[in-house]
C-alpha cells in the first residue's frame, strides 16, 4: 500500500504565528526551517480537493504568503496547488488520468509552473524542478512512487524534507518523516485557546471580479462551481432588447403581455453575459415599474444543462417588489432558492406563473401594512436602489464565504473547460 498524505508548506512566516491562526483546529503546524513552515491538519487528510483549497487559500490570504498544498494519494498521485497572496497561481497532477473508467489509462503530468514555483519559494532552480514535474510516471526513466517525486520536488525548492510522507494522521499519531521526532516542538493548534476574530474567518473584501460558489454554501454542493462576474449591477447587465435570444423573448412573451395589462411599463432589459459556470446556457430579464413607481417587478429567464437527467431546461422568474424604510417585501415563484435573502428582505414564495394572481396577493398584502413603500421618481433612482441591494447581497455572501474569488489562473482554466459553444466562450 502507497502513501496517503496531504500538507501544506507556508514561507516567510513563523511557528507561532501560524498556530495562532488555526487555534481551535485539529492542525499540527512544525517549527520553522528553511525560512517555511508546514502544517498538517485533519480534516485535510480526507484527500478532498475543494477542502485543501479552501485552507491553503484562507492561509495564504489572511497571511499575504506563498503556500503548496500538497496532496499524496496511494503513491500513485502527486497533486499540489500553489498559492502567493490568495490567489491560485499554478496546479499540478502527476497522474490527470488515473481515475478514468479505463483501467490502464495513463497520461503525461497536467499543469505545473517551475518558474512560479521557484519564484514563490526564492530559489534558481527553474530547470531541474521542470524536469521533476515532467518526469513520466510508473515506466523506466519515470518516478514508480509519487513519494520520490515530492521528495525531489522539495529538495530542489528548498523547503523542508519533513514535508515528504506525511499528514495529520501519522504525525499526530507520533510516525515522522525524516526530520522530526518525539522531541521536535510541535504546535497542536486544537490545543489553543481560540482568538478573535480568527485570522481564517476574518471577513472577506467584496472586490468586483469573477467568482465560484462555495462547496460549503449548501449541502446539495460537492463541489465549488465557477459563477460568474459580480456584483452584476445595473450598468453591467444592461442590453437592448435586440441582444436577448429568440428562445428567451418567446419564453417572457406571455408574462410580458400580463405586467403590461396590470400597469407596468418595461424599463430595462437585462442580461448576464460573464459567465464560468459551465451548465450555463442562456438568460435574459426585463426590470418594470407600475403606475404608482412604488412596485418593481421583474421577468427573469434562465436556461441550463442539467446534468442528472442530461437535457436542458428553461424556467422564468416573475417578481414584485415594495421597498420600505427598514424592509424590503417581494413576491417570488422562485421556490428553490439556493441562498436565503438577507434577514430584512421579506421574500413569499409562490408556486405560480400566474402574474395576475401574483401581482393581486402582493398588492392585498401591501394593502395591510400602515407605511407605504418607496416611490421611484426616475429612472436613476430605481438603478440606484437595484444596485444598493446587489452591493449588499454581494458583499454578504463574500464575508459568508458563499462566493469566494477566482484567481486569474481559475478563471483561465474555467474558460478552457466550457463546453462547445457555451455563450462565454467568445468573450
Amino acid at each position: 500500500m502507497g502513501s496517503f498524505y496531504t500538507n501544506y508548506t507556508l514561507r516567510g512566516l513563523s511557528q507561532q504565528a501560524v498556530a495562532a491562526a488555526l487555534a481551535g483546529r485539529s492542525a499540527i503546524v512544525t517549527p520553522e526551517q528553511d525560512g517555511c513552515v508546514v502544517v498538517f491538519d485533519e480534516e485535510s487528510d480526507q484527500q478532498n480537493s475543494e477542502i485543501i483549497a479552501e485552507l491553503a487559500a484562507r492561509l495564504s490570504t489572511g497571511f499575504g504568503c506563498p503556500l503548496l498544498a500538497v496532496l499524496n494519494h496511494d503513491d500513485d498521485i502527486l497533486w499540489y496547488q500553489l498559492y502567493v497572496n490568495g490567489e491560485l497561481m499554478d496546479e499540478y497532477n502527476s497522474a490527470p488520468d488515473y481515475f478514468d473508467a479505463l483501467e490502464e489509462a495513463e497520461s503525461a503530468p497536467s499543469g505545473g509552473d517551475a518558474a512560479q514555483l521557484c519564484s514563490a519559494f526564492g530559489v534558481n532552480n527553474v530547470r531541474e524542478v521542470k524536469r521533476i514535474l515532467t518526469k513520466p510516471s510508473l515506466d523506466d526513466d519515470g518516478y514508480v512512487f509519487a513519494l520520490d517525486r515530492h521528495s525531489d520536488l522539495a529538495s530542489a525548492l528548498g523547503i523542508p524534507s519533513f514535508s515528504v510522507g506525511a499528514g495529520y494522521e501519522l504525525v499526530s499519531a507520533g510516525e515522522f518523516p525524516p526530520g522530526l521526532d518525539d522531541d521536535a516542538p510541535l504546535i497542536h493548534a486544537r490545543e489553543l485557546p481560540a482568538i478573535e476574530p480568527n485570522l481564517l474567518f476574518v471577513p472577506k473584501k467584496a472586490i468586483p471580479g469573477y467568482y465560484k460558489v462555495s462547496f460549503r454554501a449548501h449541502p446539495k454542493l460537492t463541489k465549488s462551481i465557477p459563477s460568474a462576474w459580480m456584483p452584476g449591477v445595473w450598468s453591467e447587465m444592461e442590453c437592448a432588447e435586440h441582444e436577448l435570444s429568440e428562445g428567451c423573448l418567446n419564453a417572457l412573451g406571455p408574462y410580458r403581455q400580463k405586467n403590461k395589462e396590470l400597469g407596468f411599463a418595461e424599463v430595462g432589459f437585462k442580461k448576464l453575459t460573464r459567465v464560468l459556470n459551465p451548465n450555463y446556457r442562456d438568460n435574459g430579464g426585463i426590470n418594470l415599474l407600475d403606475r404608482s413607481r412604488c412596485h418593481y417587478g421583474q421577468l427573469i429567464y434562465n436556461k441550463s444543462y442539467r446534468p442528472a437527467i442530461d437535457a436542458e431546461k428553461e424556467n422564468v422568474l416573475i417578481s414584485f417588489t415594495a421597498v420600505f424604510e427598514n424592509e424590503i417585501l417581494s413576491f417570488s415563484n422562485e421556490m428553490a432558492a439556493l441562498f436565503k435573502s438577507l434577514p430584512y428582505h421579506k421574500v413569499t414564495r409562490v408556486d405560480s406563473n400566474d402574474v395576475a394572481a401574483m401581482h393581486h396577493n402582493f398588492v392585498e398584502h401591501l394593502a395591510k401594512r400602515a407605511d407605504k413603500p418607496k416611490r421611484f421618481a426616475d429612472l436613476p433612482s430605481l438603478r440606484t436602489w437595484f444596485d444598493s441591494e446587489q452591493l449588499a447581497v454581494f458583499e454578504d455572501r463574500v464575508r459568508q464565504g458563499i462566493f469566494v474569488r477566482m484567481s486569474d489562473y481559475e478563471v483561465a482554466v474555467a474558460r478552457r473547460s466550457l463546453p462547445p459553444g457555451h455563450p462565454s466562450q467568445r468573450l
